[in-house]
């Protein structure tokens, strides 16, 4: 019953029209953490030294780019879901599409989980916990 309810409820999301950037973030999933942002937004706040001032920046030149690219690639992914099932499309061929999608979406989880391991060993404990504190409030 749990798989149907929520096959249905993939299906109603996937198929209700809607516009913009909105659309594009309800068509992936919510990250699970994002801290680099934490971190960008709060250097001051966590003290952060001059190397790792120079690592986050390093960081955010590359690894946004890198997400972004695989989270259009998911999209484009949901976006050819949608037509195959509403074209009529083969099942073997809508399951291809959804595996495909499964892949990237748990392929945007663990760049987000590198990440923050990344953070933790470029940040001091006491600065990674004060990280953690300022994602959660």
């Amino acid at each position: 019953m749990k798989s149907a309810l929520l096959a249905a409820s993939i299906l109603i999301g996937t198929t209700v029209p809607q516009s913009g950037h909105a659309q594009e973030v309800r068509e992936l999933s919510a990250p699970i953490v994002t801290y680099t942002a934490v971190i960008n937004k709060n250097a001051d706040a966590l003290e952060l030294t001059e190397a790792q001032r120079a690592d986050l920046a390093q960081w955010m030149d590359r690894k946004p780019a890198q997400r972004k690219a695989v989270e259009a690639e998911a999209l484009a992914a949901r976006a050819a879901l949608r037509a195959a099932i509403d074209t009529g499309a083969p099942r073997v061929e809508r399951q291809t599409l959804a595996d495909r999608i499964g892949a990237l979406e748990a392929q945007l989880v663990m760049m987000r989980s590198d990440c923050t391991d990344h953070w933790r060993s470029v940040l001091t404990e006491e600065q990674f916990a004060r990280m953690l504190a300022m994602a959660r409030s």
